[in-house]
């Protein structure tokens, strides 16, 4: 697959997600957001994802991230920050069993594990 494009395709437990780095501007809380779209059905906290766009954000050190759909929050999520053993070097949704188990930002050090 070629890398140059802004877009970035995942597969996750069998699932395809399109990553998009988005960045927080102006901010002293770094925030960290990542879009992606699922193609199933998705659980993430006690929400369910149909396929579609969102967008996760989370701001560092805070035990939840938002979920968005056209930019609206369509869920607030707990989640605990662990520690990467480096920077993710790109945006991950992972998943397992149509759940969303962690989020990963590109170049951050710390994952948020849901659930």
């Amino acid at each position: 697959m070629h890398r140059c494009a802004k877009h970035l395709l995942v597969l996750v437990g069998g699932l395809v997600f399109t990553v998009v780095p988005a960045l927080a501007a102006g901010s002293t809380i770094h925030i960290d957001s990542t879009a992606f779209k699922t193609t199933q059905t998705l659980k993430i906290g006690g929400a369910e994802l149909k396929p579609g766009d969102y967008v996760i954000r989370g701001k560092e050190s805070q035990p939840q991230l938002d979920v968005l759909e056209n930019d609206k929050v369509i869920a607030t999520v707990p989640c605990q920050w662990v520690r990467l053993d480096k920077k993710a070097d790109q945006s991950r949704v992972l998943s397992s069993n149509s759940q969303v188990t962690e989020v990963q930002f590109q170049g951050r050090t710390e994952a948020a594990k849901i659930g």
